[in-house]
């Protein structure tokens, strides 16, 4: 065998297993679904919103694959729970392993004065088990995407 007939099916060697190891870590991040948030005294609008702001927090870290807001959208018509009402922990967790996620994510947005204060629960689909509650409050219907960066690290 020739020596650049060597090199270049060396070198194409290298980039298939580079581009199958590359496919396989991208496989691999963990998928998480987000829910549409519950409002209390605040505009209803703010369920969908928030839920945006957390969606797009969360992809941004780069370490989780987030599923389209269309797909939740559609999983959630079957749901029966309105927007901007409460998501149960056991419609949020069929709604989250029927969409095929590791984490789902419902959440509350309550207005208390000129504050809102933004909480999320992070919810295990293979445990059932909520692996974590975090809220954040801020002055200003304009500040709830800091409270959702603080909730996920982005900020403190």
């Amino acid at each position: 065998m020739d020596m650049k007939l060597l090199r270049k099916y060396a070198a194409l060697t290298l980039l298939g297993t580079l581009i199958g190891a590359t496919a396989h870590a991208a496989a691999a991040k963990p998928v998480v679904a987000v829910l549409h948030f519950e409002t209390v005294g605040c505009k209803p609008y703010l369920s969908a919103v928030t839920a945006r702001y957390l969606m797009t927090a969360i992809a941004y870290m780069g370490q989780y694959d987030v599923i389209a807001p269309e797909k939740i959208e559609k999983a959630m018509e079957g749901s029966g729970v309105a927007a901007g009402s409460a998501f149960s922990a056991a419609d949020a967790l069929k709604t989250g392993k029927q969409l095929g996620a590791a984490v789902v994510c419902r959440g509350k947005v309550t207005k208390e004065g000129d504050s809102y204060v933004v909480t999320v629960d992070f919810i295990s689909t293979v445990t059932g088990g909520v692996l974590t509650t975090k809220s954040a409050k801020v002055t200003g219907e304009a500040n709830i995407s800091k409270a959702i960066d603080t909730i996920v690290g982005l900020t403190s």
